[in-house]
């Protein structure tokens, strides 16, 4: 009989989505100590992307400067919660799994290095600490990621001194194993 009981109970889909996420910065510099920060968001597990909450923690804004001049991605809406210290925004559709989205936009007095350092209110999280959910807020569990600064262009003259140490190297390489060299 408890193995009747088995059959009789509909199938449940044990492989659920995962949510995951990243985003990366830049910043420019638009005007005495006024930074315009750029981000784009990556969805990188298997369910859409409907809701990304930048410098926050359930609880917590992490920015100590209210957020100006603040452009959203077509589609997606913004608003500034926790008196100022986060920068919520909630797209209409949702970003899909495996896509990327920029344009999320802010300006303010906070540097780059201040907006990477620890946050005041938890300072075992960065104030670049970030949420998403899959749809609307606290819809499901969300996931916790910390935002970080795009990769930089090497300047010409590191490129030039990394050509030239890999040079030596090999040219040393290539004296050690050379016949005369085992003489």
């Amino acid at each position: 009989m408890p193995l009747l009981a088995l059959f009789c109970i509909p199938s449940v889909n044990l492989v659920a989505g995962t949510l995951s996420a990243s985003a990366t910065f830049t910043d420019t510099e638009v005007g005495p100590g006024v930074f315009e920060y750029d981000f784009t968001l990556n969805d990188t597990g298997t369910t859409n992307v409907g809701t990304f909450w930048f410098a926050w923690v359930p609880g917590f804004g992490f920015m100590t400067v209210a957020p100006t001049a603040i452009a959203s991605p077509t589609g997606w809406t913004e608003s500034v919660t926790n008196e100022g210290g986060a920068i919520l925004w909630t797209d209409t559709g949702a970003l899909s799994a495996g896509s990327s989205q920029s344009g999320f936009e802010f300006d303010s007095t906070l540097t780059p290095a201040q907006l990477e350092g620890p946050s005041a209110a938890i300072p075992a999280d960065p104030v670049a600490t970030s949420f998403v959910y899959i749809g609307a807020r606290f819809g499901d569990p969300g996931f916790q990621f910390v935002a970080t600064p795009a990769g930089t262009t090497p300047e010409p003259g590191t490129i030039l001194l990394t050509a030239l140490g890999m040079g030596i190297v090999t040219l040393t390489a290539r004296k050690r194993t050379s016949p005369r060299a085992r003489r």
